[in-house]
């Protein structure tokens, strides 16, 4: 046994990495290598001297792996370890307080399980009196309390009484709550979540009876050379809970136009679950104006086991021109179909899902967010969404979008909008103060690598000092396409970009960050050509941070406690959650990082809101305005920067005001947004909502229709 130390608890205590098990990396390289299912390093400290007791253990860990819970092991000669997870925060940080054992001879990290990259930044650990465990503990569960509204908090096992009467307890949940997480295997999920008790049979079998004219569906098992395949399918539609449906071989016929009819196409060896047809039924049966149901599905193995989810956003027009997101778990009413004009000997599901976009309004589409289609294995690896271009090509004839369509490395569409005959021009709004180094780096990068030419810009100077700032932003006035307005009230970016907009005279705003740089020529030109497409409100960009990692593809409201970045800290060639971090597609909120905007929508809504939201989430909350407004919000992956994320304003954390500042703005947005906060469209409720990892939710939001009915 090594003995106690007597460490100063006013000094974190440094530790070496030393790698015991199935990790490998080159010298000098903080890029680690995971070899097998349980890598491990010792965390050493000077001398080998370990503490008993509460110790405050700091690190960093970024993972490249789908595995990501960590765990440190503290072993103790014979007796068995005692095992901790270790919550990891979206962008690596550990922070946490633990009671080690008497006689600990050896601190184990286990990162990550399974192969995979992992990155270790400094380790270290202080033993903490009883008053600061105690003050560290409270400090992260207050924060949740601010942080999610009661229902999540109560979800998640996260009460008042709790953290007064359980203390530990209540600092492991809201460990759970801030960090991503921990990784729920598929078929965990699948036997608490989606099985299907006797009791819910007996209810599903009772609603059933209820139906007044129900609705009848027709399943067409398309044509294949795999006899067992098609058997498979057709003993999964025997064992459906709904009685009123058929099955045919033949193409439907497509006259008649009956409103109770509904048509499903099911490829061979593709499943239904048993209350596949109920679901889809009672949604049909609630709203009459749907006239298109689809839900989310699964893939079969060859072993028939259920893998790899597909959790859907609501309706999105333009993800559907990127892929065909939907597949084939679809219901499509019997009038609809016979409006299509479709060939019935040249099918296609991509095509359908298209024509009928064009035909319906949003209203009448139905998304069923639960996985009662358990397709086969795609025929084609290079193309499983079975996307095609040639389809989205037709579509956008069709609507006489101008645009060329391109597929993609992974199987997927690119649509290049063109521009029209005169196209916009732009104002590029850039608030800065001081900090020269990225603003010059940003507007180099403008000037000399954007494409489209049709803009100017308009830096706001927020009251700088440093007169080498000073300096440049006179020379740089004198540019042609620059002109640089003062605001020397106290900063509120709001505020700064709505003086700014006032002094505009293009048809777009782009705000954009002062810390941002431009990667590729093409990106104005992109995110232009979506805002010129129909009922287009707002446009957002792909952002980098300076390593190449993702930092934002789009914004969640509700996820994360009130509006967070998708796929953020995903390494930059990561295609992300059904490759969503690679497609365009509608979402609820973009970053005003880099945000493009018609400038009659901006000055219809007032611009952004300065009086509520000075600092953080006035971007989130004017798209959300906008889209209320009916428009619609894009984020396109084709436009691409680096962020280098708030030099001039700082950290929120780092003054008492400004966190005081940050919860008043938390709390604005979920008192207007408490609605969307419950479920973003473009977020499916069976993923997480303690972080927008797309990880499968241990409590999903989705309202069963067979229950709580009498």
């Amino acid at each position: 046994m090594l003995p106690r130390t007597n460490l100063s608890k006013q000094h974190p205590v440094p530790v070496t990495l030393v790698p015991l098990s199935h990790v490998a990396h080159a010298p000098g390289d903080t890029v680690w290598r995971s070899l097998g299912e349980t890598p491990r390093l010792e965390l050493r400290p000077p001398g080998r001297t370990l503490p008993e007791g509460w110790i405050h253990l700091q690190g960093r860990l970024l993972r490249r792996s789908g595995a990501w819970t960590a765990f440190l092991h503290a072993e103790a000669g014979k007796r068995e370890p005692v095992r901790f997870e270790l919550p990891v925060s979206l962008k690596g940080t550990i922070n946490e307080v633990l009671c080690l054992p008497g006689g600990v001879t050896r601190l184990v990290l286990e990162p990550m399980q399974g192969e995979g990259e992992f990155t270790l930044g400094e380790f270290s650990f202080k033993p903490v009196g009883e008053v600061e465990r105690v003050r560290r503990m409270y400090q992260r569960i207050v924060a949740m309390f601010y942080k999610y509204p009661r229902a999540r908090r109560k979800r998640a096992g996260l009460h008042s009484k709790t953290a007064i009467l359980r203390l530990q307890e209540a600092y492991r949940i809201a460990g759970r709550l801030r960090t991503l997480s921990p990784v729920i295997p598929y078929d965990r999920w699948i036997r608490e979540f989606d099985l299907l008790t006797e009791k819910d049979r007996e209810a599903i079998l009772r609603d059933t009876a209820r139906l007044r004219r129900p609705p009848r569906f027709v399943v067409h098992v398309q044509g294949g050379h795999a006899p067992a395949a098609r058997r498979a399918t057709l003993a999964s539609l025997r064992r459906q809970l709904y009685p009123h449906h058929e099955i045919r071989d033949a193409a439907p016929a497509l006259a008649g136009g009956d409103r109770r009819t509904w048509f499903v196409f099911l490829p061979p060896g593709a499943a239904l679950a048993p209350h596949a047809l109920y679901w889809m039924a009672r949604t049909a049966f609630d709203d009459t104006r749907v006239r298109l149901i689809y839900t989310d599905h699964d893939i079969l193995d060859t072993g028939g086991a259920r893998r790899d989810p597909a959790f859907k956003p609501d309706w999105s027009p333009e993800l559907l021109r990127s892929t065909n997101y939907i597949g084939h778990a679809a219901a499509i009413r019997g009038d609809l179909l016979a409006a299509l004009g479709l060939d019935p000997d040249v099918f296609d599901m991509h095509g359908l899902l298209l024509r009928a976009g064009e035909r319906i309004p949003r209203y009448a589409v139905a998304h069923v967010p639960a996985p009662l289609f358990h397709l086969p294995p795609p025929g084609d690896p290079g193309n499983p969404n079975g996307s095609s271009p040639s389809q989205v090509a037709a579509h956008l004839e069709r609507l006489q979008v101008a645009a060329q369509v391109e597929p993609t490395a992974r199987g997927h569409c690119r649509v290049r909008y063109h521009l029209p005959p005169k196209p916009p021009r732009v104002s590029i709004i850039i608030p800065t103060r001081d900090c020269l180094a990225v603003l010059r780096t940003c507007l180099t990068s403008l000037l000399e690598k954007t494409d489209y030419r049709r803009f100017e810009i308009r830096i706001v100077d927020n009251s700088s000092r440093d007169p080498e700032t000073l300096d440049y932003l006179a020379r740089i006035n004198g540019h042609p396409q620059v002109k640089v307005l003062r605001y020397d009230l106290p900063f509120n970016y709001s505020a700064i970009n709505n003086h700014a907009a006032a002094h505009c005279t293009g048809d777009a705003l782009c705000l954009l960050n002062n810390d941002t740089e431009v990667i590729g020529p093409g990106w104005l030109t992109e995110m232009l050509g979506h805002l010129v497409q129909p009922g287009v409100g707002v446009v957002g960009a792909k952002l980098y941070y300076t390593d190449g990692r993702i930092q934002h593809a789009g914004d969640v409201v509700g996820p994360g406690g009130c509006a967070n970045h998708l796929h953020a800290c995903l390494e930059g060639d990561d295609p992300g959650y059904c490759d969503r971090a690679i497609l365009a597609q509608e979402l609820s909120a973009v970053t005003a990082a880099c945000l493009l905007t018609w400038k009659d929508v901006y000055d219809r809504m007032k611009g952004l809101d300065a009086v509520n939201l000075p600092v953080a989430f006035n971007d989130v909350d004017y798209c959300l305005r906008v889209r209320k407004a009916g428009l619609r919000v894009v984020w396109t992956p084709y436009a691409e920067l680096y962020h280098h994320e708030s030099y001039s304003r700082g950290d929120d954390s780092a003054s008492p005001e400004r966190k005081a500042q940050a919860r008043r703005e938390v709390r604005h947005m979920r008192a207007h947004w408490k609605h969307v906060m419950r479920h973003d469209p473009f977020y499916n409720p069976n993923c997480s909502y303690s972080h927008p990892d797309f990880s499968l939710n241990i409590a999903p939001l989705v309202r069963k229709p067979w229950l709580n009915r009498p």
